[in-house]
């Protein structure tokens, strides 16, 4: 249960609330708890209500693409924190006219609610792993070439730029790209999150599948660090920009095979050819953010796979 604090307070002297979208999902479950630890008043707006109850949470049932329910939900509103995503990226990829019109479309609706609205802020929880494409140089700097290979990462990309335009107008706006989050509760039936996979089955006895030779290298960031970037985020000065989120490191995927090791698991693993796609590394400089907003990654990787393999144990 979050620490009590006192409500966290406007210019006005109001509590301040935050809409988030898509709190029920994986990252959403660990921010909404922190944000509450923080005196926020919140309201979650997601198909999947009630998984956290606090007297300072509200639970509306539904999609940031549904107009009525979103203007009703932004009422008194002081941030909009966006996690929310009507598609996951193998999805995207699949039908890339209905990515867009959510992941663009619906992001252009709700900016100009929030305009109309006197919303002050928006935090978007964008893609560091793949609004990049295939990098020149690692580590990835925020000003690196942008040139996805997905249409996850195109609709990421275009909602970016969508933000920095309605910040010219008065709302201030954030992108965080986030690296490849991972912890406890991430949805292993979504097949996302080469991490997440890896420990569920080492844990089950299950084999382990890897394309290529397992030297692709990724950034893994725990998914608490993850919430508390975008807490910071929430009242942070800096607007109109793009901030990493990762851990700045990066993991080969037969490193992540020995730290499962190193905790007694033998998994079998299978190698597969290599797909086309699969960037070699993909790595995120996060130097911004500890300017911008004050955050560095507190767990350590060896920490957050012990977390995880006793999860799901």
């Amino acid at each position: 249960m979050p620490k009590s604090v006192p409500p966290r307070q406007g210019t006005t002297g109001q509590e301040k609330i935050v809409l988030v979208t898509g709190g029920g999902g994986f990252i959403g479950q660990a921010l909404l708890p922190q944000l509450v630890a923080e005196g926020w008043q919140v309201r979650n707006l997601d198909f999947i209500p009630g998984l956290f109850e606090h007297p300072a949470v509200s639970h509306w049932q539904g999609s940031f693409t549904n107009g009525d329910l979103l203007h009703e939900s932004m009422n008194g509103v002081d941030c909009i924190l966006h996690l929310a995503s009507t598609h996951f990226p193998r999805e995207a990829n699949a039908h890339p006219d209905a990515d867009a019109a959510s992941g663009i479309l619906g992001i252009i609706a709700m900016a100009q609610m929030a305009e109309d609205r006197g919303v002050g802020r928006i935090v978007l929880a964008s893609s560091g792993g793949t609004v990049y494409g295939s990098p020149e140089q690692v580590p990835i700097v925020e000003t690196h070439p942008t040139r996805p290979i997905t249409a996850y990462g195109i609709s990421k990309l275009a909602a970016e730029h969508y933000l920095r335009f309605f910040d010219t107008r008065g709302i201030r706006t954030l992108s965080l790209r986030i690296a490849n989050p991972y912890g406890p509760g991430q949805n292993i039936r979504k097949a996302q999150g080469a991490l997440t996979t890896f420990c569920h089955h080492a844990a089950k006895g299950l084999p382990i599948e890897i394309w290529g030779d397992g030297s692709v290298e990724r950034d893994f960031i725990h998914v608490d660090d993850v919430a508390r970037a975008l807490v910071l985020a929430a009242d942070a000065e800096a607007h109109g920009t793009e901030i990493n989120i990762g851990s700045g490191q990066g993991l080969s995927l037969n490193l992540l095979l020995d730290l499962i090791r190193e905790n007694g698991f033998k998994p079998d693993v299978v190698y597969q050819p290599a797909r086309s796609f699969d960037v070699p590394r993909n790595v995120l400089a996060i130097d911004r953010a500890r300017e911008l907003l004050g955050w560095t990654p507190q767990v350590r990787i060896e920490t957050g796979i012990a977390q995880m393999l006793q999860a799901f144990s």
